[in-house]
């Protein structure tokens, strides 16, 4: 191999690239209309781009992405993940096209791409797989409650074609059985182009746990040991570490075992992983990803293998060179997914410009990007933006190093889940390995910012904010004059939407030496001591009723000149981010109509409501559709549809109005 194109955007691409250029193989890269700016392409050799913005124009349009290959005078494509890694159809473009597929054989991905199929091959593999019941096309309502019956409730409603958490839908009764058919079958035919559906008995409580396999021409087939992938949201992974916690050999062993009969089952090449739901001491059968995985990460740093250049050695007809009797796991690692989402609002996708990124580099960190200062988050892909892998001798020490890097990332601009991962690793739960795939449902103040502005932080940030006001005149005592002299009023909104105000006296009109800063009805006595050493220009150090800390600031423009604007104050306890509130209302809002609007940037995939039609609280009116989630927009009271503002197939912005209602009389 010559040149590789990267059929991917984003961190994987950084990642592929980073090992394809050190084996002397020039890398090619693709990219989007919105992608034009990010930073990966700086990590490939060159790149071509991709007419349009949607994932269907670009990454996930074949021939575009062949003739791509065929301009760059490429000889092999690496799929990374995602898009077109696990389509059948592309494997087999790719080897049509007389080029090399990095990744297991077209029939090896159709095989394992059918939830369905897959689960018929494990059974002949000796692999144990849930009860479960095809749902074909032509059956009837009916019959789709008997077979719903036979499986037995709870259920899911799961999509054959189906990954990273579309297309699934929980049944715990026949009164949810119909909605969740139509909704899984809608969102599996607009991810995978595959409407086919199958019912699976759901476990209330199962964790996740995965065997990391590799096979070559040779007739090696070996596991690479196991991860953990329970704490999840939406079915879609949040963290991950290698090895699993709370496993006994016994068990691990035994899955590890299946692993290896499975992908030996059907003649498998390259890298893939089996995912099981683990209960107790018996394991299931969920999937086989005929890929490489985003969290392949972890299982690097604790085997020192370098998958990438597995994969490549494989792609290229080499025997894998390394014995099941030579891996040996040692130490332990975690990655957590920093995702543009609001935990808070139920993990709605965040999109928009990146004000601000850097993240430390210390020894047992490392970081997979796909963004940086100045670049935009777009609503039309994945909202994962940044993999932090925290490694260290053991668990707890892995925790440690994972937290205090995701403390000292700098990530302003869109909303983030960090707070959220920070609370997790810090909780008893994670710390003792006591979670599973429902954990994190069951914990929702996990996904709640704190309840109160920290007043270091509020301190920290009026500072900021009164930076290059006009300098306070010294000299003069309040006797000087008959008028008293009024605080400095400042109002903030913090992210649950929570007014709060501060009043700030200077020290020359306070009484005594320290400023009085009166917070949410409380008084305090605080300063700003005089930083030193390579903080001193960018940190703040806040004394406040004699404890100190320190704080880095940073606000958009507008947030200065009282036209509102956001504020991220990061400490050593992480990132509080809120609003100042502008002092005058804003008139050109006055008499706008509204009515619910869009809570994200994205596409609408669905209008349930007319004009003229009277809805009821909670109706379903509009599906918006961004970042692989959908989200229904439902009425918020008894109304009537005065005008239906959007269509299927609109792209429309965060905070548009999408229905606009008036009381039913």
């Amino acid at each position: 191999m010559r040149r590789i194109l990267i059929a991917n955007r984003g961190e994987i691409v950084s990642r592929v690239a980073r090992t394809v250029r050190a084996h002397g193989i020039r890398t090619v890269g693709i990219y989007s209309e919105p992608d034009a700016h990010l930073p990966y392409l700086h990590d490939v050799d060159e790149a071509v781009a991709l007419a349009g913005t949607t994932p269907a124009q670009t990454y996930l349009n074949i021939e575009a992405v062949l003739a791509a290959a065929r301009r760059a005078d490429c000889d092999a494509i690496h799929p990374g993940y995602g898009f077109l890694a696990e389509n059948p159809d592309f494997a087999h473009a790719v080897e049509a096209a007389g080029l090399c597929f990095i990744g297991p054989p077209a029939d090896c991905v159709a095989a394992m791409g059918s939830k369905v199929r897959a689960k018929e091959i494990a059974r002949k593999a000796a692999v144990p797989v849930l009860p479960d019941a095809v749902l074909a096309p032509e059956l009837t309502a009916a019959e789709v409650a008997e077979l719903a019956s036979e499986v037995g409730y709870p259920l899911l409603v799961k999509a054959s074609a189906g990954g990273g958490g579309r297309g699934i839908r929980l049944v715990t009764d026949e009164s949810e059985l119909e909605h969740a058919v139509t909704a899984a079958g809608r969102e599996a035919v607009s991810a995978f182009g595959d409407g086919t559906l199958f019912l699976e008995r759901y476990l209330p409580a199962p964790r996740h746990i995965e065997i990391q396999v590799m096979a070559d021409k040779h007739g090696t087939v070996l596991h690479i040991g196991d991860r953990e992938c329970s704490v999840q949201r939406r079915h879609q992974k949040l963290l991950e570490e290698a090895p699993a916690a709370l496993v006994d050999s016994g068990l691990r062993a035994e899955m590890a075992a299946a692993a290896v009969r499975l992908a030996t089952e059907i003649g498998y090449l390259g890298a893939g992983t089996c995912e099981f739901l683990v209960d107790g001491e018996d394991f299931y059968f969920l999937e086989m990803n005929t890929r490489l995985q985003v969290e392949h990460t972890v299982t690097e740093q604790v085997s020192g293998l370098d998958l990438v250049a597995l994969q490549l050695r494989i792609a290229d007809g080499g025997e894998l060179g390394v014995r099941q009797q030579d891996i040996v796991v040692r130490g332990h690692s975690i990655q957590a997914r920093v995702c543009a989402e609001n935990p808070a609002a139920g993990w709605l996708p965040s999109s928009g410009p990146v004000l601000r990124y850097d993240h430390p580099v210390e020894p047992g960190l490392r970081f997979e990007d796909g963004i940086a200062t100045g670049c935009t988050v777009s609503p039309h892909y994945d909202s994962m933006i940044v993999k932090v892998i925290g490694t260290g001798a053991d668990r707890a020490e892995a925790i440690g190093r994972l937290s205090a890097g995701l403390r000292d990332t700098r990530l302003h601009g869109p909303q983030t889940n960090i707070p959220a991962l920070l609370r997790i690793l810090d909780s008893d739960d994670y710390r003792t390995g006591s979670v599973s795939v429902n954990w994190l449902e069951a914990r929702p103040e996990l996904a709640q910012p704190v309840d109160s502005l920290p007043v270091g932080a509020v301190a920290a940030a009026v500072y900021d904010l009164l930076e290059g006001d006009a300098p306070v005149v010294t000299g003069l005592t309040p006797a000087w004059s008959n008028t008293p002299t009024p605080a400095i009023v400042l109002k903030l909104v913090d992210s649950l939407g929570g007014n709060h105000e501060i009043a700030y006296l200077p020290p020359v009109y306070a009484a005594g030496p320290l400023e009085t800063f009166e917070f949410d009805g409380a008084v305090h006595r605080v300063r700003r001591v005089p930083a030193s050493g390579e903080f001193a220009d960018s940190w703040t150090r806040v004394e406040i009723d004699g404890m100190a800390a320190d704080f880095e600031v940073t606000a958009e423009p507008s947030a200065r000149t009282d036209s509102g604007g956001r504020v991220w104050v990061d400490g050593r306890r992480g990132v509080v981010e809120f609003t100042v509130a502008p002092r005058f209302a804003d008139v050109s809002l006055e008499g706008v109509l509204g009515g619910p609007t869009a809570p994200m940037p994205g596409t609408v995939l669905d209008v349930r409501v007319q004009a003229g039609e009277v809805v009821s609280e909670g109706q379903p009116l509009v599906v918006v559709e961004a970042m692989k989630m959908e989200h229904v927009v439902a009425a918020p009271g008894d109304f009537l549809v005065e005008r239906v503002l959007v269509g299927v197939g609109e792209s429309v912005a965060a905070g548009q109005v999408l229905v606009e209602l008036k009381a039913d009389e």
